[in-house]
């Protein structure tokens, strides 16, 4: 208290009308609510430090939740490449498929034509048949004809 008294009476302290007494149960009352404060302090700062944990875990779930969706827009981005990669091919195929039903068309009036000149060419071969055994048979009575009549 001694020392207390004589730093008092160096410096110009506020509480220096005070008994020793006074102050000592000033100072009493003001270590015990400096502890208070300070115990709340340290209390807030657990709590801080807890707050603290649980944003760092929190972070780094977010972390790992944007890592995995990268890694999925990165997927769907090449599914959604292969995908009009296959539109591209399926419009390809649908255009070969096309051409070849307009050619098959093509092919199959082409047949019904040349059919259709088949039968007319073996119409023609049998009436010419029969033409020419019709004429055999007027050049057999002909000769016929002429074998009796000398």
């Amino acid at each position: 208290m001694r020392k207390f008294t004589e730093e008092k009476q160096i410096s110009q302290f506020p509480f220096q009308g005070l008994e020793d007494n006074e102050l000592s149960v000033f100072t009493c009352s003001t270590q015990s609510e400096s502890k208070q404060q300070l115990n709340k302090l340290k209390a807030s700062n657990r709590n801080f430090l807890k707050e603290i944990a649980v944003l760092k875990c929190e972070n780094s779930r977010l972390e790992t939740v944007i890592r995995d969706n990268v890694i999925l827009r990165n997927s769907l981005d090449k599914l959604n490449l292969g995908r009009l990669q296959h539109g591209r091919i399926i419009q390809k195929i649908e255009k070969e498929l096309a051409e070849q039903t307009s050619r098959t068309e093509n092919f199959e009036i082409e047949i019904v034509r040349l059919k259709e000149e088949n039968l007319n060419l073996t119409n023609t071969r049998y009436r010419l048949t029969m033409d020419l055994k019709n004429a055999e048979m007027q050049d057999c009575h002909f000769i016929k004809q002429l074998k009796d009549e000398i």
